[in-house]
């Protein structure tokens, strides 16, 4: 039967802190996660070349990507999270940049191309 102490609310308050000490510094799979996230936005940035057509957001991911594995390493939860998350929104943002550029490029191409039709059919027309 439970006898009819009751736990001081400073000893409740303090054990509480206690708790959450040992508790929230450590990197849960949630957060690893995340970093899994980023590591590939990474990847898929760099087939996309990102490194040729989008250097500055690209440089960013790989710059967050490596403040998240110290934070790792300095068991830094917050810090771990905030930097795995920058480093795959610069990566996502380098990658698109990066398709934006290739799709540009192909579109200047076939405008180039078109162009050179063009002035082949009125040729053409001309020698008629």
């Amino acid at each position: 039967m439970v006898s009819g102490k009751r736990v001081p609310a400073k000893a409740f308050i303090f054990w509480g802190f206690v708790f959450l000490s040992l508790v929230l510094p450590r990197i849960v799979p949630a957060q690893e996660l995340e970093y899994l996230d980023a590591k590939a936005a990474l990847e898929d940035a760099q087939k996309a070349q990102a490194e040729k057509y989008a250097p500055e957001p690209f440089k960013q991911a790989q710059e967050y990507l490596t403040m998240a594995d110290e934070a790792r390493e300095a068991k830094d939860s917050v810090k771990f999270t905030q930097a795995s998350r920058m480093a795959k929104a610069y990566a996502d943002l380098a990658r698109a940049n990066a398709e934006l550029k290739t799709e540009e490029e192909k579109l200047n191409a076939v405008n180039e191309d078109l162009k050179k039709a063009k002035a082949e059919i009125e040729l053409l027309k001309k020698s008629r």
